[in-house]
């Protein structure tokens, strides 16, 4: 009678503690993969329902998309998505900030057919990146540059998120395409070649940002600071190497994949270039840094002052 009755208050306790979950209507892009590893953890581990939050995830195709959305209110939150979109959402009025920083630096390989050996045999070839404005953009000019080739020297084919980009890859469609982990693994191990890491050309550019509309994060303080608290956990657990194997389980579980060996790579590559960022600093430098290279292409919504990127008294401005 005694187990019976403890068992029924457990269960009381965690339907209170359900029905007093808020729920965050959330956009991710295209489909699971590495960089959201601290999203699926915050889940699977339960740090989410600690915190009384409850993700809502839908995904769009693209990260202009998932901003759009964002500002429609349709979106309270975009889980993770390139830097540039919240600069180029600010420029346009829209009133949309970062809440964290997800990415530190980029995790992209450019991964092309095998007998394509370097950057520099890039030339005439397709490249498929994902967007023509996009963080992609940015880091694809830095790569070609810095190898002697110019826009022009190359056709860009535009698929909105990894997943699409590795399929156009796959499909002999295009000759080269910038992915992120595990899909830059997958490719290698079909056969494709690496031609650079992008992390190599742009250490001074942030990657991606969790971001939120003005209004909602006026009026969710609280249940931010608990996303962004949960957040901070799931990225301290991802980096302790002794949470290797479980932290692929996840990724393999949210991906619904089995390819482990994929996985694992993602893994120690992600911890290698300390990939997560552990708190909520985000670098006026290197804001700073990406508006600038945004300029130099003649992308015209690229002078944001940083202060008006992030969310007060949430979000730490540094540098």
């Amino acid at each position: 009678m005694r187990r019976a009755l403890a068992l029924a208050a457990l269960a009381a306790l965690w339907a209170a503690r359900a029905m007093a979950a808020e729920t965050i209507e959330t956009g991710m892009i295209g489909s699971p993969n590495a960089p959201g590893w601290p999203w699926y953890i915050a889940d699977q581990k339960g740090y989410f329902d600690a915190a009384g939050i409850k993700l809502d995830i839908s995904y769009a195709s693209t990260a202009s998309g998932l901003v759009q959305q964002l500002t429609a209110g349709s979106l309270d939150l975009v889980a993770d998505v390139g830097v540039v979109e919240p600069i180029h959402a600010a420029a346009k009025g829209a009133h949309v900030a970062m809440l964290r920083l997800i990415g530190q630096y980029s995790p992209y390989e450019l991964v092309a057919k095998r007998e394509i050996a370097t950057v520099k045999d890039l030339k005439g070839k397709s490249i498929c990146i994902g967007g023509l404005i996009d963080i992609n953009r940015v880091y694809l000019e830095r790569i070609m540059q810095a190898n002697g080739l110019k826009d022009g020297d190359y056709d860009i084919t535009v698929a909105g998120n990894t997943a699409a980009r590795f399929a156009a890859l796959k499909s002999g469609a295009v000759d080269a395409s910038m992915l992120a982990p595990p899909y830059n693994f997958i490719a290698e191990d079909a056969g494709f070649h690496s031609v650079g890491l992008i992390l190599d050309y742009a250490k001074d550019l942030p990657f991606a940002a969790t971001v939120v509309s003005d209004e909602y994060a006026a009026k969710h303080r609280e249940t931010l600071a608990k996303l962004v608290g949960a957040l901070d956990k799931a990225v301290a657990w991802f980096d302790d190497g002794s949470n290797r194997d479980a932290a692929i389980d996840v990724l393999l579980h949210a991906m619904k994949s089995s390819d482990r060996p994929a996985a694992a790579r993602a893994y120690d590559y992600m911890r290698k270039i300390n990939y997560f960022a552990p708190g909520n600093a985000i670098s006026r430098a290197q804001i700073e840094s990406l508006e600038k290279s945004m300029a130099a292409l003649g992308d015209t919504g690229s002078n944001v002052a940083p202060d008006k990127l992030v969310v007060s008294g949430l979000t730490r401005l540094v540098d």
